[in-house]
């Protein structure tokens, strides 16, 4: 028998399937949007499935100081995301100033900057529509509002985890209630 014997994969598959379907159907949207009018919804498959794997990756740094686990569960997101983000921003901007007409700088300038600072899901005012942006295909910045609302989400989840953790019993169910609560309040104003 040989020595080479590969450890199992850490990936589950399900998991694995269910981001493919969430891929297959945003690029549907993109290109064929008559045929999946709906495939936006596969983002929203993507921020499910990004909690719950952020749950199960906080629960298992239960039982480590909070500093470290903080240092750990930051470290592994941000060294996986931020340098290719960080990349297509400045080759994006390149291509801006290298490829674009005069009349697109001013406005993607400030789309850059919202996409470094992860607010651009935030939008200018009331009346912006992301789909009309999509459309108009002027600002190259548009497509980052998704990673930016994942980033805040890494940004405050962790720590209501861990506010969690130091709750027991009572107190702790309260705790989520009265986020569920908050949660739902904001969703109905």
């Amino acid at each position: 028998m040989s020595g080479n014997v590969t450890p199992p994969s850490s990936k589950r598959l399900d998991l694995q399937g269910i981001r493919g379907l969430a891929i297959l159907s945003v690029l549907g949207f993109h290109f064929y949007p008559s045929y999946f009018p709906n495939g936006y919804l596969g983002v929203d498959q993507f921020f499910v499935l990004s909690g719950f794997l952020m749950c199960m990756l906080l629960t298992k740094t239960e039982n480590m100081p909070v500093l470290s686990a903080f240092i750990h569960f930051y470290s592994r997101r941000f060294k996986r995301i931020l340098p290719l983000y960080f990349l297509i921003i400045l080759c994006s901007t390149a291509a801006l100033y290298l490829f674009f007409p005069e009349t697109a700088i001013a406005q993607n300038q400030s789309s850059a900057i919202k996409a470094l600072l992860f607010v651009s899901n935030r939008p200018r005012t009331g009346e912006e529509d992301y789909f009309e942006k999509l459309s108009l295909a002027v600002d190259l910045f548009t497509h980052t509002w998704s990673l930016s609302v994942e980033i805040q989400f890494y940004f405050i989840v962790p720590f209501i985890f861990v506010i969690g953790n130091i709750l027991n019993g009572f107190f702790k169910y309260g705790y989520y209630c009265f986020l569920g609560e908050m949660k739902v309040e904001i969703m109905t104003k």
